[in-house]
């Protein structure tokens, strides 16, 4: 199996990359074999991972990372991984990014765009390669001046979801929608980012927005009950915060008849009604291929960052008993579901 994946991986090289790269004129078989053996006769290749809190979609990248490694044969006897979790405390996530750079690793792997701050932050100009998985923006975000010919050895997969289908996705489940609010955590990047896309897609459709942020799960809770009494549908692009108060949104919005939207499938799983997103388990493998290509010889700015052109949809059909208007079929068509309710 991992000589089959080698190999497998040497030919995807030849053909251009994983996933659009530019293809090397003079690359042919004898090159791409000899960078797959230097890489394994280097030693152990040493990968810093880090990660800010134990949310849903950023376990589900972490984990999903590391098992597409295995499947590469990029296992504990090739790759040395110290995997560190900040917990919310984005400090502590610059400790870690810093030490990674003292202890002279390889890379830096981060999931999710707090701990690909404290990356970037931590290497500079420096030489250690950063990937990043989940980052919606990473132009404002880690002030990338270049996502397609990366620049300081910074790369990754965005979790980023067109504002224009936001949009979309929500007149699907609120026909003849007239105003969105969009609720997230006060210091969550992604999902201000977001939400700013899909506020920019609204002002060009005139749908009204109204932005309210949280800090906790007691302000969010609060910030749903507003909300309900001045829009048609309350969407959370995503974040910890408002999993935490997740149990009373959805009683709000239920009694409110107000549809809860969210840009994540674990919001679906707490209780919002839908989700579009990106699949993070598709992130964390992306990711994945990306860094073995690094392993094997590909310089960073060969590998674009990479961008979903599709996304998924997840539907909670407990909560959509509750919904009125029912939704059309073909909606519910290509739409994943969650049966069980949450607790």
């Amino acid at each position: 199996m991992k000589k089959t994946a080698c190999l497998l991986l040497s030919l995807l090289l030849l053909m251009g990359g994983l996933f659009g790269c530019s293809k090397k004129e003079d690359a042919g078989p004898k090159e791409a074999t000899s960078k797959t053996e230097a890489a394994e006769g280097a030693g152990l290749y040493k990968i810093g991972l880090v990660q800010c809190g134990s949310y849903a979609p950023l376990d589900v990248m972490r984990e999903s990372f590391m098992s597409r490694l295995d499947e590469w044969g990029y296992n504990e006897t090739k790759v040395e991984v110290d995997y560190q979790n900040a917990g919310a405390d984005e400090n502590k996530a610059k400790e870690i990014c810093k030490q990674f750079t003292r202890d002279k690793v390889d890379m830096i792997v981060a999931v999710g765009a707090p701990a690909a701050k404290a990356a970037s932050d931590a290497v500079g100009s420096g030489g250690i390669k950063v990937l990043f998985a989940g980052v919606n923006e990473p132009k404002s975000a880690l002030g990338m001046q270049n996502i397609t010919a990366p620049e300081r050895g910074i790369t990754g997969v965005s979790d980023r979801v067109a504002g224009q289908k936001s949009l979309e996705f929500a007149q699907q489940v609120q026909p003849g929608l007239r105003s969105i609010g969009l609720l997230y955590g006060e210091n969550d990047v992604n999902a201000a980012a977001a939400a700013k896309a899909i506020q920019d897609a609204c002002k060009q459709a005139g749908v009204e927005t109204v932005i309210s942020t949280a800090v906790n799960a007691e302000s969010a809770a609060t910030a749903a009950q507003e909300l309900c009494g001045q829009v048609d549908v309350v969407f959370t692009p995503g974040d910890s915060v408002i999993v935490e108060a997740a149990a009373k949104i959805k009683e709000t919005t239920s009694q409110a008849k107000k549809p809860w939207l969210a840009g994540s499938d674990a919001l679906v799983q707490a209780g919002a009604l839908a989700s579009l997103s990106a699949d993070y388990e598709e992130v964390g493998s992306r990711t994945a291929d990306m860094a073995v290509q690094v392993m094997v010889g590909t310089q960073v700015s060969q590998l674009p960052v990479y961008f979903f052109s599709e996304w998924t949809t997840w539907i909670n059909q407990a909560a959509l008993a509750d919904h009125e208007p029912a939704l059309s079929e073909d909606f519910l068509g290509g739409a994943n579901f969650v049966v069980r309710r949450a607790e």
